[in-house]
């Protein structure tokens, strides 16, 4: 296993819902874009559902990430699951086998990330 790390900005969010219950947490569905940088290099297309709470929201995700890590170019799919609460965005990422392309077809890995107003940043074990 080798730790990467770094950081990630999003690049676009369009969220739309598609249960509006009255008296229920709205559930949405939300498309997003975000730029990695540091040992990953790239650009995620992330799918998301959301259910927002009166005080937090939890989503779920597939994020398809496309550029390198190392000097291994391709691309890998992640599950990200998480929350977002006090202003943070925190969760875990895993690695989905057998949904890679290129020198990361064989990418495994999990880790975390956070992002709130000060600090955006990931941290990663993989293996090929």
């Amino acid at each position: 296993m080798t730790r990467v790390t770094g950081t990630f900005k999003t690049l676009g969010w369009e969220e739309t819902p598609y249960d509006k219950a009255a008296g229920q947490p709205t559930l949405v569905h939300a498309d997003a874009t975000n730029e990695l940088t540091g040992d990953i290099e790239g650009e995620a297309s992330v799918a998301y559902l959301m259910g927002y709470g009166s005080h937090c929201a939890t989503f779920v995700g597939l994020a398809r990430v496309t550029g390198k890590v190392g000097d291994r170019e391709g691309s890998f799919v992640m599950q990200d699951i998480g929350t977002f609460e006090n202003g943070v965005a925190s969760g875990r990422w895993t690695i989905l086998p057998g949904l890679g392309s290129g020198a990361l077809r064989d990418l495994r890995g999990d880790g975390h990330f956070a992002a709130g107003p000060e600090e955006v940043s990931y941290t990663m074990d993989l293996s090929f």
